[in-house]
């Protein structure tokens, strides 16, 4: 067998790489005793072979020798004529709507302003409902403290005027001692 160091011709590789393709990979060892070459160079010459293709093998001294082909030029017709102008500029074309453009403009404008409107007047009303809510609290508040006040003076002893004598008492006494009077 030959050792891994011996170089072979990009020919040869390709050759012995489609032979193992042929093959499927199988009965290798066949291939290698053949053609005196170890079954894992096979296996990666034809790893080689499938993946690169043609040009895999190619030395890298014989790729300077090549003549270097220049670029073909193709003329094609193209019927759409925003194509044809899109390839000419190397850019395609983009025509904007203004109408739409400027339709959908306003009209998201106009809902953002009836959005911020309705949370205003949302913020009012509930402002307003809070208000009226704080104000009904609070003369209930002070209706209740009048009441109170008024109770505790018709029913506790007080003086209303010291010069001239006059008394408080409690409602209940005075309404027993005009009962008594009249009995």
């Amino acid at each position: 067998m030959a050792s891994e160091e011996k170089k072979y011709t990009p020919e040869f590789k390709k050759e012995v790489a489609q032979k193992a393709l042929d093959r499927n990979k199988k009965n290798l060892d066949k291939l290698s005793d053949k053609y005196e070459v170890p079954v894992s160079v096979i296996l990666m010459w034809t790893t080689e072979y499938e993946k690169g293709g043609e040009d895999v093998f190619v030395d890298p001294e014989e790729e300077e020798q090549r003549p270097v082909k220049d670029h073909e030029e193709v003329d094609v017709e193209i019927a759409d004529k925003d194509v044809a102008k899109s390839v000419e500029h190397g850019v395609m074309f983009d025509d904007l709507n203004i109408k739409r453009l400027v339709f959908w403009s306003v009209f998201g404008v106009i809902l953002v302003a009836i959005f911020v409107k309705a949370l205003f007047e949302m913020y009012q009303y509930n402002a307003q409902s809070i208000q009226e809510r704080v104000s009904a609290d609070s003369e209930y508040y002070q209706v209740n403290q009048l009441k109170r006040d008024a109770e505790d003076q018709l029913n506790s002893f007080g003086v209303v005027d010291l010069e001239n004598g006059v008394y408080r008492i409690p409602i209940d006494s005075a309404i027993n001692e005009i009962a008594a009077e009249k009995e």
